[in-house]
């Protein structure tokens, strides 16, 4: 039996359904889906995909290939995140797509209609989300949101932080992580020249190299369970508010935070 591949439909298919389930993860998990990273793993899923699927003859090899390299190496791409954040995420994106993808062929397949097809697909996100909350279980991450107390000269801020263990930004000068702040927040201060404000070097996805404007406050107190986490000159870089998905946090601390 023949088949014709439009690889143009397949590819832009594929595409979504990657970039769907890199969202889906995100959102259980929750943490940032930043664009950049967002279209790099998907692309990269994608175009490794259907590269194996045209240069391998073996369809078993294929489904290997895809599942335990492409697969993981675009989830790595999306979030950079550490070992044990990094197999949750595999595991909700790669239950995300098996799921959507079987939606979508069997309401294709059964020719119900797209009414039928949204029940399915309503059906799948209400299990994707009881899995992200049992895979947050296991996990035993129980919030990443925190309640932040900023010292600066003036006196003190309340913010929300997100612990964003992708933000792995470290400053040349003392060699400090950077964490990631709104720029509206201090604006006022750097404004009264009471905040001095320095550039430091960056590098993201979408951008090979790029100067990021920073300040270094007295200090930084993370409210968290047991007894609250007091960083010494913590350094911030200043962001746009595009930047923040939402207004849940003001503040993406760096992954290592909490190793202090």
């Amino acid at each position: 039996m023949e088949y014709e591949l439009y690889a143009d439909v397949w590819f832009l298919t594929n595409f979504l359904m990657d970039s769907l389930a890199l969202v889906l993860a995100g959102k259980l998990m929750r943490q940032p889906v930043r664009p950049g990273r967002l279209l790099l793993g998907s692309f990269t899923g994608t175009a490794g995909s259907m590269l194996f699927f045209l240069g391998l003859e073996n369809y078993t090899l294929y489904r290997i290939c895809v599942h335990f390299l492409v697969n993981p190496l675009m989830v790595y791409l999306c979030y950079r995140s550490r070992k044990k954040e990094f197999l949750c995420q595999w595991a909700i994106t790669y239950v995300a797509y098996v799921l959507l993808g079987g939606v979508l062929s069997f309401s294709m397949v059964g020719r119900k209609g797209s009414g039928y097809f949204l029940v399915c697909l309503a059906g799948a996100l209400l299990f994707l989300e009881a899995a992200g909350r049992a895979l947050r279980h296991v996990k035993g991450e129980k919030e990443t949101l925190y309640d932040l107390l900023l010292v600066t000269g003036e006196g003190k801020l309340s913010v929300k932080g997100f612990y964003d263990t992708g933000n792995l930004l470290t400053d040349p000068l003392g060699n400090r992580p950077v964490h990631i702040i709104k720029r509206e927040i201090l604006q006022s201060q750097i404004q009264k020249e009471q905040l001095l404000t320095r550039l430091i070097p960056y590098h993201s996805l979408g951008q090979e190299s790029g100067l990021l404007e920073a300040v270094t406050l007295e200090g930084m107190y993370i409210v968290r369970e047991g007894c609250p986490l007091y960083l010494k000159k913590p350094v911030f870089g200043l962001a746009d508010e595009k930047l923040f998905q939402d207004d849940r946090c003001d503040v993406i601390l760096n992954g290592k935070s909490m190793e202090n």
